[in-house]
């Protein structure tokens, strides 16, 4: 045990140190591509805005980490770790994950922290995507994009689409964060009610940001999405958080739900926060369909 745990020591000291970077990025218009390395592991980066202003490399302050998937820094951060005590050197905390896990071929961390005075501004969704020819894709795939607050905080699902090529996951957001791949072997049904609270509390938390009356269509859309997962349809629920999306997006087009995000962090971008929230629990829905 002591020896596991001097390995894992040394494996975190040396990924702590590795950081890799941007190989050739290309800005398109709203659209920035490139190829990120770490370690002789590469993937295709795409972050993708509706409407940016000051999109450059260095304003979106990307950086590339390589993770010890068993150091407890990387553990802490997964939802479902448990701790088993601690051990004797040190009593550093002994932490296991049988669900959520980063896969051994691809222990990759991206972080995008644009830096407070780059006068980088975008408005509604910030797309972010990930493609490595590292892992495989498999019909019925647990791999999931994950992302947390920058350097600390919990990482969630926020997965809006899983394909081919070899692994090709997208997600969405109203900020920027740490994203990572993972595998999620929690039951689809758990994540789906985790994301129906993660929905509800953003709606909820905002409220006195939006509109009164926009606010209370999407609150209703919400309630009667939530009872049709509850009744067993989740059909259903997916045809309302289709319109619940449209609706928060036709709302901050005409200014009743604040839609913009700048690098210096004084702006709610609860339109952008709303909309891939509801995407990624339409996500999870359509992996417990028939």
């Amino acid at each position: 045990m002591i020896k596991r745990f001097l390995v894992a020591f040394a494996l975190l000291v040396l990924a702590a140190s590795a950081h890799g970077g941007l190989i050739d990025p290309v800005i398109d218009d709203n659209e920035l591509t490139a190829t990120v390395e770490i370690g002789g592991l590469q993937a295709e980066l795409t972050v993708r805005f509706e409407n940016a202003v000051g999109l450059t490399p260095s304003n979106l302050g990307i950086s590339v980490h390589l993770l010890d998937p068993l150091a407890p820094e990387v553990l802490g951060r997964l939802p479902g770790t448990e701790s088993l005590g601690s051990l004797s050197l040190g009593g550093v905390l002994n932490l296991v994950n049988d669900l959520v896990t980063v896969p051994a071929g691809f222990p990759v961390m991206v972080r995008i922290d644009p830096p407070t005075d780059s006068g980088l501004t975008f408005e509604g969704v910030v797309e972010v995507e990930i493609y490595t020819q590292v892992l495989h894709y498999e019909p019925g795939t647990a791999l999931r994009l994950f992302k947390a607050p920058t350097g600390s905080g919990t990482f969630q699902d926020v997965t809006e689409e899983v394909s081919p090529g070899s692994i090709r996951t997208r997600s969405g957001g109203g900020h920027f964060s740490d994203f990572m791949i993972v595998r999620d072997l929690r039951a689809p049904a758990d994540v789906v009610d985790e994301k129906f609270d993660r929905l509800g509390d953003l709606l909820v938390s905002h409220a006195g940001q939006i509109d009164a009356s926009v606010y209370t269509g999407l609150a209703a859309l919400y309630v009667d999405a939530a009872d049709a997962w509850s009744a067993g349809t989740p059909a259903l629920a997916d045809s309302l958080l289709d319109q619940f999306i449209a609706d928060t997006e036709k709302a901050a087009s005409e200014g009743d739900v604040p839609n913009v995000w700048r690098s210096a962090r004084d702006l709610d971008n609860i339109d952008g926060e709303l909309r891939s929230a509801a995407r990624t629990l339409r996500f999870s829905l359509g992996q417990v369909q028939p």
